[in-house]
């Protein structure tokens, strides 16, 4: 057996182990009789204990398979069903909330003083271990902010976080809802519509740039397996009629759903491959298509899940002690697999194994640690109650109703004002669209080359909301003006894939020129003035234009603006492993437009303001992406 076979079948093993593990043990419960754990906390923590592994498993795949492009056997299907158990996360969070505040009187009490500190505590210390990891073990500098903004989550120095964030804004809705409806299925209709409305929010958000951290709502993973969310909340709610309904017809619903799990699945495969999140000939048409086949899918695999625990029954030791500390290997894997061993040479088998040891034994030694913090803060927001008639006890449980009742009414303002602050930001710039254009337009009909203008709008600071768009002048002939954003607003491939292409046929162009991010800049009175020039909207300065406009290499040096930076768009910093880099300012490289043959270099700025053709590969990332456009604001429409 030569040794790429030899690791293609330890690699193999894996899920063969895991799956042996989960079911070792495991109890049926009979012909036609329903478990009698079934979906009880515990299972459910064992479930997801298996999910955790199985996420383990899916983000190594992804690693040594290049997201599917080497095959290396069956477990090359696990880049492709890694939602499926984060699902089984979403699901068991939404069905525990629905039984929980259905069937506990006092449930909302509490609520937040008991279920915040379970999943903020082991976020904030994984958080801390991160920034550690990254400052003396890889010489990462921070600066204070940097500091409070990667250990509070604003931004993710763990990518694994975003369930975090996430599950955390439901919470605070859930808790908001069923504190102002007292009929129960009021609130919950309303909540699914608030997880519909994050699903879409999402969906429109894109992904960041390619660096090192990863921030709110950016990337599918964000959003598609949350409609689960929804799907538990509403067995919940009708778990007797539909486990009694499915255990009547099981026969025949459990092959059926089998059958459609393992079709989905292979639709999940097709719909990723051929249309995709990441998709540059744009528009929402390819995204949604993925995201309805990968929502069915995901709903339909926790189904079967559902369907096995209603006759199996799982459960043993090492099972048990995994799920003990899901949360805490779900978010601190993702150290190991990327920044500790991201860039080790090991065999694949070797990897699984190392990175699996590594996470599991970490774990165990933060996880006693973060379960003692969230008992000790648990205990000290929650004392205990009375239970004797006496007048102290009266008056202690009278203060707690207070204490509630406050908590309660401060949730309620801080997410209803923090939400119409957020749309306000988020949509503000659209009421005054047509004021702001008039503004605009006057402005540059008066502006002179080398002046600076507003127009437009875009994502420049962490700040919620967009900011007015600063652009000079270049060049005007007659009406027409020729403007290039003062900073480098985006970063880019030139092309995702290393190739030979043409400016025509790069993706870069196709992102500057698609209509969501057109009218991501642009309101409708804005693009009604844009000239367009070769079938662009947007483009880029050519050599000859940058060499012209910007006479002297310092002119052409660029600032990126700070949401940029954030996104990981490159920039000339001095850093531990830079220590060449003395030259004092911070610029960063940017994408010329190619005007010649196909080629695999394309021109560019380079940090020091020189112009160099052939210094880029096309799929380099983090290019920085300076927007040109033409426009005429004495059109006659």
């Amino acid at each position: 057996m030569n040794k790429m076979l030899l690791n293609i079948v330890l690699l193999n093993l894996f899920p063969v182990i895991l799956l042996i593990i989960t079911f070792f043990g495991a109890k049926f419960s009979g012909k036609g009789k329903l478990a009698s754990d079934f979906l009880s906390l515990e299972q459910t923590k064992l479930i997801q204990g298996f999910a955790c592994i199985v996420v383990v498993l899916h983000h190594l795949t992804q690693q040594v398979t290049g997201y599917g492009v080497y095959i290396k056997g069956p477990i090359t299907i696990l880049n492709y069903c890694g939602i499926a158990f984060t699902s089984i996360f979403f699901f068991s969070s939404g069905y525990g909330l629905i039984t929980s505040v259905y069937t506990k009187e006092d449930y909302l009490d509490s609520f937040l003083t008991k279920r915040l500190p379970t999943v903020l505590i082991p976020f904030w210390v994984i958080n801390i271990l991160g920034v550690m990891l990254k400052a003396f073990g890889f010489g990462v500098r921070y600066t204070k902010l940097e500091v409070i903004s990667d250990i509070s989550g604003y931004t993710l120095v763990n990518s694994n976080g975003w369930f975090i964030i996430e599950i955390l804004f439901i919470y605070l809705f859930f808790y908001l809802l069923f504190s102002l409806f007292s009929k129960k299925d009021v609130a919950l209709f309303f909540l699914s519509i608030v997880v519909v409305l994050i699903i879409v929010y999402s969906f429109f958000q894109g992904h960041d740039a390619d660096g090192v951290k990863s921030h709110w709502f950016k990337g599918e993973w964000w959003f598609n397996s949350t409609i689960v969310f929804v799907f538990g909340m509403y067995f919940a709610r009708f778990k007797d009629k539909i486990a009694a309904f499915c255990s009547k017809h099981y026969k025949i619903i459990m092959p059926i759903t089998t059958v459609l799990t393992l079709i989905l699945l292979q639709g999940a495969v097709f719909v990723v491959v051929r249309y995709g999140y990441y998709t540059t000939g744009f528009g929402v048409h390819d995204k949604l298509i993925t995201l309805i086949v990968q929502s069915i899918y995901c709903i339909v695999s926790t189904m079967f899940i559902i369907l096995l625990n209603m006759r199996i029954t799982i459960g043993n030791k090492v099972l048990k002690y995994i799920s003990g500390m899901s949360v805490e290997l779900f978010l601190i894997h993702g150290y190991f697999v990327g920044t500790v061993f991201g860039s080790v040479r090991m065999t694949d088998a070797t990897r699984f194994a190392v990175v699996l040891a590594s996470s599991i034994a970490c774990t165990a030694v933060i996880s006693p640690i973060v379960r003692w913090l969230v008992k000790k803060t648990v205990k000290l927001l929650n004392p205990k109650k009375f239970i004797n008639d006496t007048l102290e006890a009266a008056i202690a449980e009278e203060k707690r109703k207070k204490r509630s009742k406050v908590l309660r009414t401060v949730t309620a303002v801080v997410v209803i004002i923090g939400s119409v602050a957020f749309i306000c930001a988020e949509f503000s710039y659209r009421m005054f669209a047509g004021k702001r254009y008039a503004e605009e337009c006057e402005a540059i009909n008066n502006a002179k080359v080398g002046d600076e203008v507003l127009w437009g709008t875009f994502e420049t600071d962490p700040a919620v909301g967009k900011e007015r768009l600063t652009w000079l002048v270049v060049k005007k002939v007659g009406d027409e003006v020729c403007l290039v954003t003062k900073e480098g607003i985006d970063g880019y491939f030139y092309n995702q894939k290393h190739k030979s292409v043409t400016w025509e046929d790069s993706d870069l162009r196709a992102m500057l020129n698609d209509r969501d991010y057109i009218s991501g800049i642009l309101s409708k009175y804005e693009l009604a003035s844009v000239v367009v020039k070769n079938e662009d909207v947007f483009t880029l300065l050519t050599v000859d234009e940058a060499a012209n406009y910007f006479k002297t290499d310092k002119e052409r040096q660029l600032h990126i603006t700070e949401e940029a930076r954030i996104e990981g768009v490159n920039i000339n910093e001095l850093s531990k492993v830079n220590e060449w880099d003395m030259k004092g300012y911070r610029s960063s490289w940017w994408w010329l437009r190619g005007t010649g043959e196909a080629d695999v270099y394309a021109p560019v700025v380079t940090v020091d303001g020189t112009i160099d053709e052939h210094f880029k590969e096309v799929n380099r990332t983090g290019g920085a992406v300076r927007p040109v456009v033409w426009v005429n604001c004495n059109k006659v429409y």
